[in-house]
């Protein structure tokens, strides 16, 4: 017993080292700044070339490699990770580069497993390349989701919920009445090894499937040991996995006990907060892990997480005891537990709401990427999804209430699929690039003195050649006409990178543009709008910019 003791509490220890140390987990990365920069005229071909990205970059399956326009390899062969900074890699190019046009191959693994991969174009001298740059195929790709993460992730997220909520359900929502019933110990005993099966299978798995996430290679090629111990030895998500396999070891031995000594209240308690603890193990693989602020969005993370599970597995158990709404003697009973877990119900959507709303303003850059990118499609789905389950709860409230069986197994297994299909949507959440690297098109309008009205466009807004446009208005709507000069001059808010100032062209009355690759690395800018007009009067104003890196 002695030994359990202390086993439980370095798995304790492991939890609490991962959840308080950010470099261990982290969202996709994408690029902040690359020397020589996209669609960049450089007059001498430079010595070496540098991509830095938001986060540190893991030492497995990353390259760099820089090709000609003749597809010829001008790289010196040594790809590498900055030793001085982990979140910029480098190679050296060939000396004496002639005048062409010269692609950056890049792939890397940011700190969550997920493989991000690109194309980034520049010229040297200023003649007639071989090769237009608009050519080639630019944009950074992210891991895309496909059908077995899908179905491994959301059957752990399926037993987990399961498991978590039918142990909170035994010590919080049945009542005592219903705990000694024959019946129900073989339902509870039934859930439990479905449970423990699922959440086995979907870890087991998740070591080879990360492998080919991260490797690019087929589940035939990575069931090696080199690979998988490669894995397990120098990826950040092989320490994850054999935190959850050490924990499932113990929840096993919990389960057992739990079965044996029929549901006595202190294995209850041990294997509810194993099953806790794997669901925190997610959390560090989340967005949220790649915040500054690691201890509070990974908290709100979590407890997102946790707060679906239990909702949603607690549907699963209501729906396995519907066999108790149909004898008279259980009927009542199972009815209290309906109007029980309703009030855990209300707690849980209010938590999903608070904690969702928060991770939503961190990874949406604003409200059309809810639209624009798959990212904030996924979350729009998983909305409005919340919101037909918070429906259901609500019938399935009022008639537990009014003490109504009938039509209610209907709407309990109406919400539990709606649950389901919010697992799903939550697996790609999860493995998506966030919106905060396809922020969209920019526009704002900002009021100056005397009631004019600035608008300043960009567009698309990402690193590499935009768009700028710059409206004009005066106090009655009409174009200002005596425009001296409009300048735009922008300002790094991520690093010192100085000031560059451009002049706009007049297009027509009120309206002035022009084109630049003066966003030069993603995230904030500070744009500083001058007007000088005809009568030595000016008009100024800033507009913060999120730029994006794709």
């Amino acid at each position: 017993m002695k030994q359990i003791k202390n086993s439980g509490l370095l798995i304790a220890f492991l939890y609490l080292f991962l959840f308080l140390c950010p470099s261990f987990a982290s969202a996709h990365a994408y690029i902040l700044k690359s020397t020589p920069y996209e669609n960049e005229i450089v007059n001498q071909a430079p010595q070496k070339v540098t991509i830095e990205f938001d986060e540190t970059i893991q030492a497995s399956f990353n390259s760099l490699e820089v090709f000609d326009s003749a597809g010829n390899r001008v790289d010196q062969k040594n790809g590498r990770i900055n030793p001085k900074n982990p979140s910029i890699i480098e190679t050296d190019l060939a000396k004496n580069l002639p005048n062409d046009t010269y692609s950056i191959k890049w792939r890397v693994v940011s700190s969550d497993g997920h493989p991000v991969e690109g194309v980034i174009p520049f010229q040297v001298g200023n003649g007639d390349p071989t090769q237009d740059s608009s050519s080639i195929n630019k944009e950074s790709k992210g891991y895309m989701p496909q059908l077995d993460l899908i179905i491994i992730r959301w059957l752990q997220y399926l037993g987990n919920a399961c498991l978590v909520a039918m142990l909170l359900f035994y010590l919080f929502v049945l009542p005592k009445e219903l705990r000694g019933n024959p019946g129900v110990s073989s339902t509870f005993r039934k859930l439990l090894k479905l449970s423990l099966f699922a959440v086995s299978i979907s870890i087991l798995l998740s070591l080879p499937l990360q492998a080919t996430i991260e490797s690019g290679l087929s589940w035939s090629k990575v069931l090696s040991v080199h690979v998988l111990g490669d894995m397990l030895a120098t990826t950040l998500f092989g320490t994850t996995w054999i935190l959850q396999i050490t924990s499932l070891v113990f929840l096993f031995f919990s389960s057992y006990l739990l079965i044996k000594k029929r549901f006595l209240s202190l294995w209850v308690w041990i294997s509810f907060i194993l099953g806790i603890g794997l669901l925190l193990t997610k959390a560090f693989t989340s967005h949220a892990a790649s915040s500054t602020h690691v201890f509070i969005t990974v908290s709100i993370d979590f407890i997102h997480l946790l707060s679906a599970s239990i909702w949603i597995g607690s549907l699963i158990v209501l729906a396995a005891l519907i066999p108790l709404s149909r004898n008279i003697h259980t009927k009542g009973l199972y009815l209290d537990s309906i109007r029980t877990f309703s009030k855990w119900g209300i707690l849980l959507v209010i938590v999903l709401t608070f904690t969702g709303v928060y991770g939503s303003f961190s990874f949406i850059p604003n409200l059309q990427t809810l639209l624009t990118t798959n990212y904030g499609r996924v979350l729009s789905g998983k909305i409005i999804l919340l919101v037909i389950m918070i429906i259901f709860a609500t019938i399935n409230f009022v008639k537990g209430k009014r003490n109504k069986e009938r039509g209610l197994p209907a709407t309990l297994w109406g919400e539990l699929m709606a649950g389901a299909v919010v697992l799903v949507l939550s697996v790609l959440l999860t493995n998506l690039p966030t919106a905060m690297s396809s922020p969209g098109p920019f526009k704002e309008t900002k009021t100056v003195k005397q009631e004019s009205k600035i608008t300043f466009e960009a567009s698309p807004n990402v690193i590499g050649e935009n768009t700028f446009v710059l409206s004009l208005k005066d106090q009655k709507g009409q174009p200002i006409k005596n425009v001296e000069q409009a300048t735009l001059t922008f300002t790094s808010l991520e690093m010192d990178m100085g000031e560059a100032t451009k002049s706009l062209v007049k297009v027509k009355e009120g309206t002035y543009q022009g084109k630049g690759m003066n966003f030069n690395m993603a995230g904030r800018w500070n744009v500083h709008v001058h007007v000088l007009t005809k009568d030595l009067e000016t008009l100024d104003t800033d507009f913060k910019v999120f730029v994006g890196s794709q």
